[in-house]
């Protein structure tokens, strides 16, 4: 089994994703070292591998790698090459596989030991690397994107027995595979660009053409051997220097109507967006064919312009094919930045949706990306579908008010609710020719072309999304696939939010059940019990409860059920109910906590446990008999100004059947005051600094001598005012004073959270 000691957790992930996005380096592999290198920063491992596929050749592979400082780590280095066979497959098998893997001992996997043996047939070093190997172990994850899915894969391996990779490696990896591989692929996409630019300057160098390239300030940048030998003059001497310059001092008194031929081209250089041809006859007799254009960027800003020289007859059709071609990588290189911007608003667009909590949320940041990614959307709403088939808007843009009031549907009827009962898109490309289209709301609106989504969380259809725009056509299959990702982002938020809405509606509907909304009247007594939820939180698992027990006795009971949600609550129901129900039958607190203690173990969900203080109080006798069970001790504030901890506990309940509690006994006189808490309280946090029992003591002593309500209500403030604002987890506290036995019963009561 590989270690499950957790990886060093990030410290700031948005400094990490912005030290990714930095990342510079020329060449692929080394930007490949370079993730690794930041992956390792993260889970410092012997070895770090990020791997991709270069999808026009799936047998090409491009490696990265991050070596730790040991030996064997080192030693491994001269075996490891950026491209070809990579010696340890633990990556290969979590890409083919598509989902994390994990080789607790790399040398037994049979995909190993036949990588090795391949090695060894081909000469390569597979002793040393298997003995590198024999202790080694790894896992590894996959990576894509929404256009490469199978990209590549990262992987982990230590080579220390002593120190195998935590398994747990996989929650720190699976967040970042996304970002690394957004990363991985523009690198490889830059690799791309700048080797088909090297390309395109080696094509030009060797070009019979000539060719003279003019930056936007109109100084020229480059010119080629062609150039100069078809106008009779060495051109690379006068790189950087004015085109009008070079024009007018050398340049045009090669042509036979010089001053002709200069009017013309500063025509040309005058107009930055102009293309132009002509003619001219050189000096030598030689027909030279000008063209010229202006060098633009994938948005169609002016770069500079570049003029082709070349022999009017042979050379046209090579010219002709060079602008196809030039056309051609820029329409390729155009495509490649509009999928790079696509793939990474839709990887921001998952990250915002998935950190919404409600539907609403959900829809607003739906439709706000929906808007930044679709270029002509106009209008957009997203529509829900209740369970009888209505169909109603949750979150509109661009609409009017008196629109938002006509988007009433029922499924199977229009196109609206056969999109929900077929769970297929539907794309109008113009609603005025479109005979099934009602005008009852394009109409009014002026859309002339919209597109439905279908979102299906689970096996039901949530709604669907729609996008509008007033020009007709305006969507096609490229605003399909971005909205339909978007719509699968959205459903996969809207499948935890409504699970989190319906376990928390049921969770407040228990814990509210639980909550004791009166406690009991006892002579001689006067009681009084705050809870109060977390920051952040409706749902928790402390509790307090009181009752009355046959022999006239008092019982109170403080708990705190690890968890939260409808499992904590459901086990704070056994508790206080079984706890009730025992006393009938159980005068002692120890004896009453050791059954409960038995009935609750085989019922406690595993990792789950109760703390709770148990007091019967008996004014006949002013005695107190306690059990504490893993809980916070009480505290007792005697008549005489004295503080007493009953700190003698025992083990939690739910977690060790069979074992034995003991009881405390404590006088309980007139005026004397029971304190019982929950540790939420006392481990209130401002920066990193406790509560603790200490500052308890202090607000308890100073105000002894009120009643309990207030004494209750004074050491929460406390506690709420030293770490700033609401507590970080739940607090119960339950407060009983002895009265005088001639004294008149005072009522208990509840203070509201």
């Amino acid at each position: 089994m590989i270690g499950g000691e957790r990886p060093r957790a990030v410290v700031d992930a948005a400094r990490w994703l912005t030290g990714l996005a930095a990342i510079d380096a020329i060449e692929l592999p080394a930007a490949l070292d370079e993730i690794a290198q930041r992956i390792h920063d993260v889970v410092p491992v012997d070895l770090v591998t990020v791997h991709i596929v270069d999808e026009l050749d799936p047998q090409g592979l491009t490696r990265g790698y991050c070596l730790g400082p040991s030996a064997a780590a080192q030693a491994l280095a001269p075996l490891l090459t950026p491209e070809g066979v990579d010696p340890i497959g633990v990556g290969d098998a979590a890409r083919e596989a598509r989902q994390p893997v994990v080789w607790p001992r790399i040398v037994s996997e049979p995909a190993e030991i036949t990588r090795l043996a391949r090695l060894a047939e081909e000469g390569g070093p597979a002793g040393a690397l298997h003995r590198l190997l024999l202790d080694a172990s790894g896992l590894a994850v996959p990576m894509g994107t929404a256009h490469t899915p199978d990209l590549g894969a990262i992987a982990l391996v230590s080579l220390s027995r002593e120190a195998p990779v935590p398994e747990s490696a996989i929650e720190a990896l699976v967040p970042l595979a996304p970002q690394v591989a957004l990363t991985a692929r523009n690198h490889q996409l830059a690799a791309r660009s700048r080797s088909i630019r090297q390309t395109l300057e080696a094509v030009i160098s060797s070009s019979p053409m000539g060719v003279v390239v003019t930056d936007l300030r109109g100084r020229l940048s480059l010119a080629n051997r062609a150039a100069a030998e078809m106008l009779g003059m060495p051109l690379e001497p006068l790189l950087g220097q004015s085109m009008r310059r070079v024009l007018d001092d050398r340049v045009k008194w090669r042509f036979v109507n010089p001053e002709e031929f200069a009017e013309r081209v500063r025509a040309v250089f005058g107009d930055p967006a102009r293309e132009a041809t002509l003619e001219a006859e050189t000096v030598d007799g030689v027909a030279i064919g000008v063209s010229s254009s202006p060098v633009r960027d994938a948005g169609g800003g002016v770069l500079g312009r570049v003029l082709i020289l070349h022999d009017v007859s042979p050379a046209r059709d090579a010219l002709a094919e060079a602008r196809r071609l030039a056309a051609e990588r820029a329409m390729l290189l155009e495509g490649e930045s509009r999928r790079a911007r696509e793939e990474m608003g839709l990887s921001r667009a998952a990250h915002m949706l998935a950190s919404a909590v409600t539907p609403t949320d959900i829809g607003e940041r739906l439709l706000e990306h929906a808007h930044r990614l679709v270029p002509r959307c106009e209008k957009s709403a997203l529509l829900t579908v209740d369970r009888t088939g209505h169909i109603v808007p949750v979150a509109t843009r661009g609409f009017s008010e008196a629109s938002v009031e006509r988007m009433d549907y029922h499924a199977g009827e229009g196109v609206v609710g056969r999109v929900i009962v077929t769970r297929r898109p539907f794309i109008c490309n113009d609603t005025e020719a479109d005979a099934r289209i009602s005008t009852r709301l394009t109409g009014p609106e002026g859309i002339r072309s919209f597109m439905h989504v279908p979102i299906e969380v689970g096996d039901r259809v949530y709604g669907l999304v729609s996008v509008s725009s007033t020009e007709p056509r305006a969507f096609g299959e490229r605003e399909l696939r971005v909205v339909g990702e978007l719509a699968r982002h959205a459903a996969g938020s809207l499948r935890h939010a409504l699970r989190f809405e319906q376990e928390r509606h049921i969770a407040e509907t228990l814990q509210e059940a639980l909550i004791t909304d009166h406690l009991p009247e006892a002579e001689g007594l006067a009681l009084a019990a705050l809870y109060e939820p977390a920051a952040g939180s409706l749902v928790g698992g402390d509790f307090y409860t009181a009752w009355g027990m046959p022999d006239g006795r008092l019982a109170l009971l403080v708990g705190d059920v690890s968890g939260k949600g409808v499992e904590a609550a459901g086990i704070t129901a056994m508790v206080r109910y079984m706890a009730e129900a025992l006393s009938t039958h159980c005068a002692d607190p120890a004896e009453l906590v050791g059954e409960l203690n038995d009935l609750m173990c085989p019922r406690m969900p595993d990792g789950s446990l109760v703390t709770l203080v148990l007091a019967m109080i008996d004014t006949a006798r002013d005695q107190m008999l306690w059990c504490v069970a893993g809980h916070p001790p009480p505290v007792i504030l005697t008549a005489d100004g004295g503080y007493r901890r009953l700190d003698d506990p025992d083990p939690p309940c739910g977690v060790f059947p069979g074992i034995r509690f003991r009881t405390g006994a404590e006088p309980f006189r007139a005026g004397d005051a029971l304190v019982l808490y929950t540790d939420g309280l006392i481990e209130a946090r401002r920066r990193g600094a406790e509560f603790g029992e200490g500052a308890l003591r202090d607000v308890l002593m100073e105000r002894r001598d009120d009643g309990p309500e207030d004494l209750a209500r004074a050491a929460y403030a406390a506690a709420r005012a030293w770490c700033g604002g609401r507590l970080g987890d739940d607090v119960a506290i339950a407060v009983v004073r002895r009265t005088a036995v001639a004294a008149p019963a005072a009522a208990g009561s509840r203070l509201a959270g």
